[in-house]
């Protein structure tokens, strides 16, 4: 997957100038001064996308796909109730910001296919993000963000999500979304009406996309399976109570995509033998 991040484009451009106008005109109050400031800075950053669903939609699997590495734990652990940005560094590190400031280093756990998140004596509900630095060459031009369960029988667990992408007194932490799709249900047409009337300004919200993930299961191994897959992608991008909520509908096989990047060749041999 690669990014453009080509950042003398035109409207960046333009950004920066209305930006730097914009500072000069309220450069006597500090308040402005610093939330433009912020703004610029954010302009410089790579691009953040979400990846958000309701629990076991395949956010992590196809997280994992996009990193070519296990890297984001897919069970029902205490660390996936917890925003988790997974971004470009050197040197592998976890670290966790708590709802009150500072920063505390995790444990970076790695075993034989996977990397382990744990948290420890923390807790979820005391936690902003966990920050995970990884030197993969797919996290150069993006930071990805891994998010908890739109539809949680918690709904501090849901709220934690909705307050990330779209909170009521500031700007979203994120530049798109990815929404995580395995059938429509009316809780996922709320969370992006929500979504898109918090942050809405044109034709979607924050450049919304829907994945119709898990796709391989529409098909149940049938030989036919795509065509299955493709008519039920076609019914989604025609129905009417996803208009102007995503720009379009895709559909996604997360562990046939994580199989493909990840696999070994000792694997690879074990499947031919099978």
């Amino acid at each position: 997957m690669t990014i453009d991040a080509n950042r003398s484009s035109v409207p960046m451009d333009t950004a920066r100038a209305l930006l730097a106008s914009t500072m000069r005109l309220y450069r006597r109050d500090p308040a402005i001064t610093a939330e433009l400031q912020t703004y610029s800075r954010r302009l410089d950053e790579p691009l953040r996308i979400a990846l958000v669903g309701s629990v076991k939609a395949g956010k992590s699997t196809l997280l994992n796909a996009l990193l070519g590495e296990h890297l984001a734990p897919t069970d029902a652990r205490e660390c996936t109730r917890v925003v988790t940005w997974y971004r470009h560094g050197n040197t592998p590190k976890v670290r966790a910001y708590p709802l009150d400031g500072g920063v505390t280093k995790l444990p970076l756990l790695r075993q034989a296919d996977r990397l382990e998140l744990e948290l420890g004596d923390l807790r979820a509900e005391d936690l902003e993000r966990l920050e995970v630095t990884w030197p993969a060459e797919q996290l150069s031009d993006l930071i990805l963000i891994d998010t908890p369960g739109t539809a949680s029988i918690s709904t501090d667990v849901s709220g934690r999500t909705q307050e990330f992408l779209a909170p009521r007194d500031g700007v979203s932490g994120v530049d798109a979304v990815v929404y995580m799709l395995r059938s429509l249900h009316t809780s996922d047409v709320e969370f992006l009406h929500e979504l898109h009337d918090r942050t809405g300004h044109g034709a979607s919200a924050l450049g919304s996309i829907a994945v119709l993930s898990r796709a391989d299961e529409l098909g149940g191994g049938r030989l036919d399976a795509m065509v299955s897959v493709n008519r039920a992608v076609q019914r989604l991008r025609a129905d009417p109570s996803l208009d102007g909520l995503v720009e379009s509908v895709v559909p996604v096989a997360g562990l046939l995509a994580v199989a493909s990047s990840t696999l070994r060749q000792s694997e690879f041999s074990a499947f031919v033998t099978l």
